[in-house]
This record gives structure tokens, C-alpha cells and sequence, in this order.
């Protein structure tokens, strides 16, 4: 079960093998859930991390992208996602994404929502999250998921 990130899990011993998700989790995930910037939901074992994913809340300007919706389309952005290297291969990160998109659907029953989005960092990622459902924007690394889909 996904969990809030606190002090019991060990952020320092965590490594999905990419640098900057690591230094994220290690340095920056604690400011950022301070300053309510992003909220980081952990799969753990014990302290130790098998899986995470951050939520933030923002908006997407539509610029007529989208048909049908406004110039500011209210979306909660999947950020950063990592499976530490103990865990890959076991559908960790799939479980992340779904997991994320539930909690997204449970908001969306309180607050204006439209679409979970991701930013994917290349264009391997653009084509699993593709496969995961999600739809790009304007044929690039940025995709979308409706959230009355989920």
C-alpha cells in the first residue's frame, strides 16, 4: 500500500539507477511536501523504499490544444517515479501509475479536475505510458490521462 513519505522511510539507502530521481527522493521531497509543492507517496517495505511517485496540482495551457476546454485545463501532474533496482521487473512502476490515478479519480470528487498529465522524459517512457493508457499532446513527451476515464 502506497503511503505518505515520513522520517521512517529510508530515503538515503534508495536507488532506481538515475541519478536525479535518486537526489530528488534524497534532498528535495521532504521541502517540497513541507511547502506543499508536491506530495511524495512511497511503496515500502519496512524503511526501505521499493517504489515512489510525487502529485502536484497545476494547470495546462490549453491554447485550443484540447477541443472543447477552456485556456486553463486544472490537471494534477504525476512528477518524478521511481522503482529502486531491488524492485524492477515486478510491475512496481505500473502499480505506481495506477495508484496515483486512483488517488487523482478520489480528488477529482472534491475539486475540478480534468486530467492527470506526465511529463515523460524520452521517448521510450512517452510510448509505455502510451501503453498505459495515457494520450499525448501534440504528438510530444507530454501526455495526458481523462480523469473520467479512470
Amino acid at each position: 500500500m502506497f503511503v505518505l513519505l515520513d522520517k521512517s522511510h529510508d530515503r538515503q539507502a534508495f536507488d532506481c539507477g538515475n541519478e536525479a530521481i535518486n537526489r530528488y527522493l534524497k534532498t528535495m521531497a521532504n521541502q517540497h511536501a513541507k511547502k506543499n509543492i508536491a506530495k511524495t507517496h512511497v511503496l515500502s517495505d519496512g524503511a526501505k523504499i521499493q517504489a515512489f511517485y510525487t502529485l502536484s496540482n497545476a494547470h495546462f495551457d490549453n491554447d485550443g490544444i484540447i477541443k472543447g476546454y477552456p485556456r486553463q485545463i486544472p490537471i494534477i501532474t504525476i512528477g518524478r517515479i521511481g522503482v529502486s533496482r531491488d524492485y524492477q521487473g515486478q510491475g512496481l512502476s505500473k502499480k505506481a501509475i495506477r495508484h496515483a490515478l486512483e488517488k487523482i479519480k478520489a480528488l477529482s470528487t472534491d475539486t475540478g479536475i480534468t486530467f492527470a498529465m506526465i511529463d515523460a522524459k524520452n521517448e521510450a517512457l512517452a510510448s509505455y505510458y502510451e501503453r498505459l493508457g495515457f494520450i499525448r499532446i501534440n504528438n510530444g513527451l507530454k501526455l495526458a490521462y481523462p480523469v473520467s476515464q479512470i
